[in-house]
């Protein structure tokens, strides 16, 4: 059967989730609201709560904005103002940024169709992950952002179940979605970044709701000179006929680090270097950091001016790590980024990137990260980083993901002066996703 037959196929079948893939996905959703009350009062979420202010849609903070649609804008706007949401690497994605926003806001016009939400979740994700896989990490690479290109399709496959919608309607929704996928890196460290996450949760609101309603699209997007053609590189790396469309709840990584993905497996090794130095780092150490070929490509800041753009500096996050022995969010305040302490480490970390040796590497988690600290000729530290701390291969302990949280909703309480504990998060936001007991493991 043909690529987009069987995507239909799944987005018309209820998965069968195992009480690890369950527990997954509200794990997911708990992380998704956590960061969106973190980033509520960036910039780019105030300015949108105020362009679209008033209406019917209710916000996380009991604001109105005036649909769904706006709804899925700003809530997605705000989980990806931080860059702390979770990724999925098939994909290159942050995938629950997306899903999470368009389907509580669509559940919160439409409330009987919240007992469908775990299950519409784990449908987006699947779709996510297949057309990933069908893109490979080519589309990524040529710039493409991937998280608002993938993303709008996700989010339509996603509420296309919640709603039921059957035959052409779901074949619309996705054509739909596919004409507003768009997004590109260069907006990497600006507050666009944050808003393309935004359009592609509205995007897949609205195509669905548009399909709702009777209005066609092409019944296959994905044939000849379609999203594939299109998106892809210069050959795609799967064939889409072969390619398995199914959920995969533990696939998707947590962000333990508020900053992009890409530092995440250098801030593990220096963590990792700095408990084995034990001591502080003498003023003349010398520090090494080697990463993987094509492991700088998105950290293209090396002089950071703010804490957006301190997100995607490699010195500048390795610094912190081997500093503190800790990165959160208040290591990317504007202010944080010119303590002198920080600046005179980033001034003698040494980055090297590998020589390309044999044939491209596909996807970001290729090679190790290694981080060595010297000094008077003789190794003080070494370390090494395979995995991404958080990654279904290293994941987060329940206490490093509890303090995750707690951080979110420390800063919330700090920004907004509303205090919010750990358990009465779990409690409110279980009360909206979990049709009974057995939905929240």
């Amino acid at each position: 059967m043909s690529f987009i037959g069987r995507l239909c196929d799944m987005i018309g079948t209820q998965p069968a989730l195992s009480a690890a893939e369950r527990g997954a996905v509200v794990m997911s959703f708990e992380d998704t609201v956590a960061v969106t009350y973190a980033g509520w009062s960036a910039s780019s979420a105030v300015a949108a709560r105020r362009i679209f202010a008033d209406g019917g849609a209710r916000l996380l903070d009991g604001s109105y904005v005036q649909s769904p649609e706006h709804a899925a804008l700003v809530h997605g706007i705000a989980g990806h103002a931080l860059d702390y949401d979770d990724v999925q690497l098939t994909s290159v994605t942050h995938p629950s940024v997306v899903l999470v926003a368009a389907l509580m806001a669509m559940c919160d016009a439409r409330p009987n169709l919240a007992p469908r939400m775990i299950d519409a979740y784990a449908v987006g994700l699947g779709a996510n992950i297949a057309l990933g896989e069908v893109l490979g990490f080519e589309h990524y690479d040529r710039g493409w952002h991937a998280t608002s290109t993938i993303g709008p399709l996700s989010a339509a496959a996603a509420l296309a179940y919640l709603l039921e919608l059957e035959g052409p309607a779901v074949r619309s929704a996705l054509a739909l979605a596919a004409a507003q996928a768009g997004g590109f890196q260069r907006n990497f460290g600006t507050e666009a970044k944050h808003v393309q996450a935004g359009q592609a949760a509205a995007a897949g609101l609205r195509s669905v709701l548009m399909a709702e309603v009777g209005i066609s699209g092409c019944p296959d997007i994905f044939g000849e000179r379609g999203f594939f053609d299109l998106y892809g590189g210069a050959s795609l790396a799967a064939d889409p006929d072969k390619v398995e469309i199914a959920p995969n709840a533990l696939s998707v990584s947590r962000k333990l680090f508020p900053c992009c993905y890409l530092t995440h497996r250098m801030i593990g090794a220096a963590l990792a270097a700095r408990r084995t130095l034990g001591a502080e780092m003498p003023e003349k150490a010398r520090i090494v950091l080697r990463v993987p070929y094509g492991g700088m490509r998105p950290l293209h800041v090396t002089d950071p001016q703010n804490g957006a753009e301190a997100k995607f500096c490699a010195t500048y996050c390795t610094a912190v790590a081997l500093a503190q022995g800790t990165v959160g969010l208040q290591d990317f305040e504007d202010s944080a980024v010119f303590r002198p302490d920080i600046r005179n480490l980033m001034a003698r970390i040494e980055v090297i990137e590998d020589a390309l040796e044999g044939d491209m590497p596909v996807g970001v988690d290729h090679g190790t990260v290694r981080l060595q600290i010297s000094a008077g000729g003789q190794t003080l530290a070494e370390a090494e980083a395979v995995f991404y701390p958080g990654a279904p291969q290293a994941p987060a302990t329940p206490e490093a993901f509890d303090a995750k949280v707690s951080d979110c909703l420390s800063i919330w309480h700090q920004q907004t002066g509303q205090r919010l504990t750990l358990a009465g998060f779990r409690r409110d936001l279980h009360e909206k996703i979990c049709a009974d007991a057995a939905h929240c493991p």
